[in-house]
């Protein structure tokens, strides 16, 4: 018997490799048997070759093709051509399903042009045009546009829009006796703490990564409170920022274990080294993840751009420190002129949480000027973060769990067995007053919209008219549009009608007119189900037809 075959492109992060381990799980329990294929950049082969469940690791050097497309050493056609004779032999498998999880334009090309019975993710249209399959995955795309209010974790959102929902698997990643017995010596080499804290302390992007002086105060405070060494990992690029660190930590603490093993290990001993570690403190990066994978705790500083929601540690058991500031987490693009949001994570409170996770003391009583979270599993087997400290903005709070319980309902086609948030929103009577607008304007949208397809299947074809209903449509669009962004209560359905007016895939005007008038029927349709689960209320609008008539 023939099993599914799937084919993943996951070609940008580390971290990202390590986040589909579930999706793989998932895929198994989806389709028991299927034959997994991974595409990825080739510096990122040797992590893909630790993954669980995998047939063949594909690598293609997509940091070359940049780099080529960006200087123009060769013409871009050419160099689509060299990608397109590479990925030939992926035309002949016959893949079930491509999943692809990198949201760049080459990535949709190439997805593209494997093709399969179903995709998902960033792909082409028949007509070249990029476009993207499948509503977790536009809901991902999006995400920079409602971070505040996302309760969806990147593993969660990669497992439900590459297979679907199901039992959650922890992310595992295995290695060999002969890393772990390197591991065990290269510590040993470094003397005989009771335990051992794994501290990363750069990140690919500063931004995100908090001072290194401050990390080294925290270990000198873990190491006067307990038998504690601490082993800095990293790779040579982040040489600098561990002996800053190690220079503050010597400071206030002479006699204590250090280790060093920033750029000396493979990624197998790393992940190695990790497991016999008993916690890692550290910025959001890769190897975070991989400690996960190795199955011991993490205390995660997420400050910067870093959403924790987004790219925390996954699974229960892990615990995250976040400043509690109004611009905290920025924008991906800005680049701050204050980085307080670092100086609001004070390495006496780190320490003290340190110290609870690892069994030594109770949970700390008092922290200030941050938020600090434990996270777990929830009903519907979905990572959560639950606030164990410090307070949240109030309509954020509300609007999280709406649109966590919304999502999945409207997505997953069940009800989720989570709770959505008790009351009226924070803000029930502005959202009221831009509901009763909305719906009259998403109504009139409807009705446009529809007049246009029609128009679009006449024969002669009235261009004339055509064209004046079309600018129409737009102008009106673009209104609606800026009103559902200015409330938390509308934001993620305009942000996925948005897509779905662009998610055209017809070759036809005809089949383009219908698909845009479907998405304007689905999105009035979710801002009717939202009004009704926030007991809004709205007018009554008369039915008026394509034609004008009543």
């Amino acid at each position: 018997m023939r099993h599914q075959q799937v084919l993943i492109l996951n070609i940008t992060r580390m971290g990202d490799l390590v986040q589909m381990v579930l999706l793989l799980g998932r895929l198994q329990e989806e389709w028991p048997g299927v034959a997994i294929d991974l595409v990825v950049d080739s510096s990122f082969a040797p992590m893909a070759s630790l993954l669980p469940g995998l047939r063949h690791v594909l690598a293609y050097d997509f940091k070359h093709f940049i780099d080529e497309s960006r200087v123009r050493v060769k013409d871009i056609v050419a160099l689509y051509q060299d990608v397109a004779k590479w990925a030939n032999p992926l035309l002949q498998a016959g893949y079930d399903r491509v999943v692809n999880l990198t949201f760049n334009r080459r990535s949709g090309y190439l997805a593209g042009y494997v093709g399969a019975p179903d995709v998902r993710g960033l792909t082409t249209a028949p007509d070249g045009s990029l476009v993207v399959k499948n509503p977790w995955m536009m809901y991902m795309t999006d995400l920079h546009c409602f971070r505040r209010i996302n309760r969806f974790n990147i593993v969660d959102l990669f497992a439900l829009g590459g297979s679907g929902a199901g039992a959650s698997v922890p992310i595992t990643l295995h290695t060999s006796s002969t890393d772990q017995e390197w591991a065990g010596h290269f510590l040993r080499s470094a003397g005989s703490p009771k335990r051992w804290i794994a501290v990363q302390v750069g990140a690919s992007d500063p931004m995100k990564a908090w001072r290194p002086e401050l990390f080294g105060k925290t270990m000198a405070l873990l190491s006067q409170k307990a038998n504690v060494g601490f082993v800095f990992i990293g790779t040579d690029k982040e040489k600098l920022a561990a002996r800053e660190a190690a220079v503050a930590f010597r400071k206030s603490q002479r006699q204590a274990f250090l280790c060093d093993a920033v750029g000396k290990t493979t990624l197998p001993q790393l992940i190695a080294l990790l497991s016999q570690c008993g916690l890692m403190v550290t910025n959001d990066t890769g190897p975070m993840h991989l400690a996960v994978g190795a199955g011991i705790p993490v205390v995660d500083l997420s400050v910067g751009h870093v959403d924790f929601r987004e790219t925390g540690p996954y699974g229960p058991g892990h615990w995250v420190i976040q400043p509690d500031l109004a611009c905290a987490p920025c924008g991906f693009q800005m680049v701050c002129s204050h980085h307080a949001c670092k100086d609001l994570v004070i390495p006496e409170q780190v320490a003290g949480l340190c110290l609870h996770v690892l069994g030594l003391q109770a949970f700390p009583p008092f922290f200030t000027g941050v938020r600090v979270y434990e996270s777990e599993m929830d009903e519907d087997h979905l990572v959560r973060y639950r606030l164990r400290a410090g307070q949240e903005e109030a309509v954020s709070q509300w609007y999280g769990l709406f649109w966590r319980k919304y999502l999945f309902d409207v997505f997953h086609g069940q009800a989720s067995h989570v709770n959505g948030p008790r009351g009226i929103s924070p803000d029930d009577t502005l959202v009221q007053e831009n509901y009763c607008q909305l719906l009259s304007l998403a109504h009139a949208l409807c009705v446009q919209a529809d007049r246009i397809a029609h128009l679009s299947a006449a024969t002669p074809l009235p261009v004339v008219q055509l064209k004046e209903a079309g600018e129409r449509l737009n102008v009106d669009c673009r209104a609606a549009l800026r009103l559902g962004q200015t409330s938390l209560a509308f934001r993620p359905i305009s942000a996925l009608f948005y897509r779905e007016t662009h998610n055209l895939t017809s070759m036809t005007l005809e089949g383009m007119a219908a698909e845009h008038a479907q998405a304007y029927r689905t999105w009035n349709s979710r801002l009717m189900e939202v009004g009704k689960r926030m007991n809004l209320r709205h007018a009554p609008t008369r039915r008026v037809s394509y034609a004008g008539t009543t």
